[in-house]
């Protein structure tokens, strides 16, 4: 396996077009990193570029130390695993996960057994002999990945691979991933606009947006302390509440004041607050960090209305009108409010993010 290093790559299309930015990205051997955004912020375009599939404007790619940008695909030892599998129709799954070892000439005993040992390994046994017509979108993706794992590349690229699945499916070929990562022990970089799928499967996520990486760690490193609005409100699901609100003094204390509510800051934020008194910030809550009361608390808690209730089972989520804002709340399954019922969420401050209104940068 092997380490792969981006350094100042950019893309530009015909006309000026900026896919990719000035993305700089060093990938560590055996690493698992996600690169994640909404569409068009050039993820696919990012990975397609590390494939040779796309040429690179400017910049440096290199793989296991050696510089790739000219390099065709073939001879870059990697393997791609689609969105839409592209398998071929007229071929059983053993000639699928076979013909690329074919056309570089291997062995015929070789082939066989990294062919058995693949399907071994994914639990496809006993689907050699089919065509793909006669599969599940499961079993054609675990085919697509076994023909990746015959190669025994030094990186393997998956671009999209879960999204033509049904919801039960992703979840469950999700951690089959995970657990072909573990046992491979393989460098992977894998692309989704899917944060669920980031957050469960990544030792690393880059997270893009307009072809500018807007910040890259750890799972719970982007959610606990994003660096911006916009990583704060695309991981978590559902997403960070966000409310304009005016910044105060009153008493020697810093409050957030909006129309429905006043809430007092900690000591620690009305610290890094306090030059922004008298302006005004964008206040951050995630929903599992307000609680649900009928009793008000000055300082404490926003007021609103009910307008949606969704019973999930393990928790219920409310949603709640105030006079400027629709605030998300994550509540006991047991609890389940009416819709136009009075409401009060209690906010737990020290979990609150605040960012500049102009900038959208978080402030700390």
């Amino acid at each position: 396996m092997a380490a792969v290093s981006l350094k100042n790559i950019c893309k530009i299309y015909d006309g000026g077009v900026k896919a990719v930015d000035n993305v700089n990205i060093e990938i560590e051997d055996k690493e698992f990193v996600v690169l994640v955004g909404p569409s068009g912020c050039g993820k696919s375009t990012t990975l397609r570029m590390v494939a040779g599939l796309e040429d690179i404007s400017s910049g440096t790619l290199t793989i296991d130390g050696k510089v790739m940008n000219d390099v065709p695909p073939k001879d870059r030892d990697i393997a791609m695993v689609f969105q839409n599998y592209a398998l071929y129709p007229h071929m059983t799954v053993y000639d699928n996960m076979a013909f690329g070892l074919k056309i570089r000439k291997f062995p015929k005993e070789e082939i066989d057994q990294r062919v058995r040992e693949a399907a071994k390994l994914l639990d496809i046994e006993a689907l050699l002999d089919r065509k793909p017509k006669a599969l599940s979108g499961g079993q054609r993706q675990r085919v697509a990945v076994g023909r990746a794992i015959v190669r025994n590349p030094k990186v393997f690229l998956f671009d999209e691979p879960l999204s033509n699945l049904d919801a039960k499916l992703r979840v469950q070929m999700r951690a089959e991933i995970s657990n072909l990562h573990n046992r491979l022990q393989a460098t992977m970089i894998y692309v989704t606009h899917d944060q669920v799928e980031a957050l469960t499967m990544a030792d690393k996520i880059v997270v893009m947006k307009l072809g500018v990486i807007q910040q890259i760690g750890g799972p719970m490193e982007l959610y606990n302390e994003p660096d911006n609005k916009f990583v704060a409100g695309f991981i978590g699901s559902p997403p960070m509440n966000f409310i304009v609100v005016d910044v105060v003094k009153e008493d020697g204390k810093v409050y957030l004041k909006s129309p429905s509510f006043r809430l007092e800051t900690t000591d620690a934020q009305a610290k890094f607050l306090a030059p922004y008194v008298g302006n005004k910030v964008t206040f951050g809550i995630r929903p599992e960090d307000v609680e649900y009361s009928h009793q008000p608390q000055d300082g404490k808690t926003i007021n609103g209305n009910v307008s949606v209730v969704e019973p999930l089972g393990s928790e219920t989520q409310v949603y709640v009108a105030t006079d400027n804002a629709n605030i998300v709340g994550k509540i006991d399954p047991s609890v389940i409010p009416t819709v136009g019922e009075k409401v009060a969420l209690i906010v737990n401050m020290e979990k609150a993010r605040f960012f500049d209104v102009e900038t959208e940068l978080r402030i700390r």
